[in-house]
């Protein structure tokens, strides 16, 4: 690991706690607009069928396909509907989506193991530690502050603000030409195989890769770098 200097971590999933964090949000948002008087179903259901519609759309944002504005609102408008509401549903998912974008960065529940790497990490003093993300800049730098983390990083690459989207190749190689370094100089470190570790192998960048729920079992095209089910593992790496 002599060559590393920058570790280049994902955040959400990965260091910050996307899901528990917006079950948060989410019953509080439901109690706070009562949801289930729209719907007719429990904040669960709706909830459920929000991440597929969500997923969805964010593949469609990442190719390119979908403006940010438009990703924020059908994403309720589109669960609202399957759930019977007929009238008045975009005003609502207005509403909805920014409550959403600005209650849940205020969450702060992390990954396990998230702050005893970045004490671990920062007392080593080895790497200079950089944020890579393709979320909000509204919601992330936000998530960073509330779970008060942002003091652990030097840098903080925003999808938005380079004008690339992970996994492509070019957000990466923007990436290592702003801190001016080689892909051997640094390693990236995601939960989602296709999006962080996927488009950091393009970029020769080595990669580990976080499957912390061993979810992603499927053929794959190669073998990340290093590949660890909880962030405890990563300090043996590093």
């Amino acid at each position: 690991m002599s060559k590393t200097k920058y570790l280049l971590f994902d955040l959400d999933r990965t260091l910050w706690d996307f899901e528990g964090n917006a079950d948060i949000t989410f019953g509080k948002m439901y109690e706070a607009f009562r949801l289930e008087q729209h719907t007719g179903v429990d904040c669960e259901t709706f909830h459920d069928f929000y991440r597929i519609v969500n997923d969805q759309l964010w593949d469609q944002y990442r190719n390119g396909t979908l403006l940010k504005e438009v990703l924020n609102l059908q994403r309720f408008v589109i669960p609202l509907q399957h759930f019977g509401m007929k009238e008045g549903v975009v005003a609502l998912s207005e509403k909805l989506g920014e409550f959403y974008v600005h209650e849940g960065p205020k969450q702060t529940g992390l990954m396990p193991g998230t702050r005893h790497l970045l004490d671990y990490l920062q007392h080593k003093g080895s790497y200079t530690l950089c944020i890579i993300t393709n979320g909000f800049k509204e919601a992330q730098v936000p998530k960073m502050h509330s779970s008060d983390i942002h003091r652990y990083f030097s840098h903080f690459f925003l999808s938005e603000e380079l004008g690339f989207m992970k996994p492509d190749v070019r957000f990466f190689n923007a990436v290592l030409q702003k801190l001016d370094a080689a892909p051997e100089e640094c390693i990236v470190i995601g939960d989602d195989y296709k999006v962080d570790i996927q488009g950091a192998h393009k970029a020769l960048v080595p990669q580990i890769f976080y499957n912390y729920n061993g979810k992603y079992q499927g053929e794959r095209p190669f073998q990340p770098t290093w590949e660890v089910r909880s962030l405890e593992e990563i300090e043996a790496i590093l």
